[in-house]
């Protein structure tokens, strides 16, 4: 680790870990975070109900709806999107700050899971996320959403998925969202800005191959072509709604975290960057008990209730 990363005190615990690459590995970990998942949302199902969402080619798409208690019907709602690098299963702490979204700033949460590459590559993920934005707004009356009050969400992939997503609706179907709640979100597949050469070996990473993920993601090299809106960065980003955009300091993914909200800032978008000082990649996943987690949350749950109000 170079000597010029200070990692917060608080973080200095999160562990480096190599990210599987078989898909025996990858298996073994899905069917674990699936028991562990399943066990983990028992302790919720008051306020979560599964649902499955059909997608463009028929996939039933599982997802979780997030309803907290004494919520007023037409709620506004976020739809969300979990990190995992396009191969990982939600965490437990995905659900855990998927509840407080919903609790803390009073909105229904729409929790997709999404399909996985290897054996999903793009466009699968991408459109099932998309398929449970439409759905959402195609049943929104009996879900008790307002339709008008709807925010795209995620973490890491899941920040690159909502950030295609927000384009796509916009561009092709003329839907206007209240905001995006952008985290670290992956939005060059590209992967060659400097900050993915200085902190792949940052904790939680170790030799992190950011080109590697991003070519399992597609199913393809990145030479062949960037499909639309498989890196969003590449993509129109005029007209989209305001967006909260959050960039640990020593994540492999801080640089295009700026440059796709810079991007949007040229293009008179408001803006709520937060520069989450000696920050790494996941730290609200991993030490959810830190100020700097803590302090984080707080942030985007005044970005939801401020769009939401708005």
């Amino acid at each position: 680790m170079s000597a010029t990363v200070n990692i917060h005190p608080e973080l200095r615990s999160i562990k480096a870990h190599a990210m599987p690459k078989s898909r025996w590995a990858l298996g073994l970990m899905q069917s674990f975070l699936s028991a562990v998942n399943a066990l983990h949302r028992r302790k919720y199902k008051s306020v979560f109900t599964q649902t499955s969402v059909p997608s463009a080619d028929g996939y039933a798409v599982p997802t979780l709806i997030i309803r907290p208690e004494n919520l007023r019907s037409s709620a506004p709602a976020l739809v969300y999107y979990h990190g995992g690098a396009f191969v990982m299963k939600p965490a437990p702490q995905h659900f855990e700050n998927a509840l407080r979204y919903a609790r803390e700033a009073e909105c229904v949460v729409i929790f997709v899971e999404y399909r996985l590459a290897p054996h999903h590559p793009f466009p699968a993920g991408f459109n099932d996320c998309y398929a449970a934005l439409r759905w959402m707004l195609s049943n929104a009356g009996q879900l008790g959403i307002d339709k008008e009050r709807i925010v795209v969400g995620g973490d890491s992939a899941g920040g690159g998925l909502a950030a295609s997503v927000a384009q796509r609706a916009l561009q092709e179907d003329g839907i206007s969202l209240r905001g995006q709640l952008l985290i670290y979100p992956a939005v060059d597949l590209l992967c060659n800005r400097s900050s993915v050469a200085a902190y792949n070996n940052v904790p939680p990473f170790k030799a992190a191959s950011p080109m590697e993920i991003a070519e399992t993601y597609l199913g393809r090299s990145v030479a062949e072509g960037m499909p639309r809106y498989a890196s969003p960065i590449y993509g129109d980003v005029s007209r989209l709604a305001p967006a909260y955009v959050e960039t640990p300091e020593f994540d492999l993914l801080h640089d295009q975290g700026v440059a796709y909200a810079q991007a949007m800032m040229d293009k008179g978008i408001e803006v709520d960057r937060n520069e989450v000082k000696g920050g790494v990649h996941g730290f609200d996943l991993l030490a959810a008990g830190s100020s700097v987690a803590k302090d984080a949350m707080q942030r985007r749950i005044q970005f939801l209730r401020r769009v939401f109000e708005s």
